[in-house]
């Protein structure tokens, strides 16, 4: 199991691959969802986030339907490679949950609104994410595993919980991940109004990220996407995005 310390990070898919993965990306770019409605922000793939919370229409399940075929047929192995990493590394099988999407990406293409993005909570995030003008950037802890449909929940430990990052293309600048030492259990008292300031006003750490790396943590403490100050024109950040909960000593994927 993980522990809450550190984000861990291991070798998975070659520069080369990358590139593999990335021409298979542009091949399903008629099916990328832009998230925001200017800046250059695309998910493939049917998220949680933005696809069950806060989102009356409720349309993850029929994403996760029609998304999870094409991402299987596109990208087969790489989805093979990426539950065999995990089960090396974190010494349990892992597969796929059936009725929900499956590990999808987050592509950002290069613009200047990325460089210094609002830092919003969780709760601001999802009421500011359909305007135009703020451009958010989450502090957050992963709810993903407590939002979605599991069905049966026999031997399900929905209290160790695994968020994954694997990165595709990086920015000549670099990408990484801003985390605190801390999650919910330091902030579920304060009001609102006060989270935001104390979580701004709380000492960040920075974990940068590596091509071709799975970077894993629990989700459990807060968390962002670091700011791209120096992204250049052609820059992309592009990184597949997931989360794994244990059921029966099987790792169960989704985003």
């Amino acid at each position: 199991m993980l522990t809450d310390t550190w984000v861990r990070e291991f070798d998975l898919f070659t520069p080369a691959e990358c590139s593999t993965v990335r021409q298979a990306l542009d091949e399903l770019r008629p099916h990328w969802i832009q998230r925001h409605p200017v800046a250059p922000f695309f998910t493939l793939g049917a998220s949680n986030y933005f696809d069950i919370t806060y989102n009356p229409m409720l349309p993850y399940y029929r994403f996760a339907t029609r998304f999870n075929p094409l991402l299987l047929e596109q990208l087969g192995w790489f989805y093979e490679r990426l539950t065999q990493g995990i089960a090396h590394y974190l010494g349990s099988p892992a597969q796929f949950r059936p009725n929900l999407g499956m590990p999808g990406f987050h592509i950002f293409l290069s613009h200047q609104s990325f460089a210094q993005p609002k830092d919003l909570t969780h709760i601001e995030w999802f009421r500011s994410k359909g305007k135009a003008e703020v451009v958010g950037n989450a502090i957050h802890c992963d709810t993903a595993h407590l939002v979605v449909d599991w069905g049966n929940r026999d031997g399900l430990e929905l209290e160790n919980p695994i968020s994954i990052t694997v990165s595709i293309r990086i920015p000549e600048a670099g990408a990484g991940l801003n985390y605190w030492e801390f999650g919910r259990e330091r902030t579920d008292d304060l009001p609102p109004a006060a989270l935001r300031e104390f979580l701004i006003n709380s000492p960040k750490h920075y974990h940068p990220y590596r091509l071709g790396c799975m970077a894993i943590h629990s989700g459990l403490r807060y968390h962002q996407m670091a700011a791209m100050p120096k992204m250049l024109p052609g820059d992309e950040r592009i990184t597949l995005q997931g989360h794994g909960v244990r059921q029966n000593g099987v790792w169960q994927l989704f985003w």
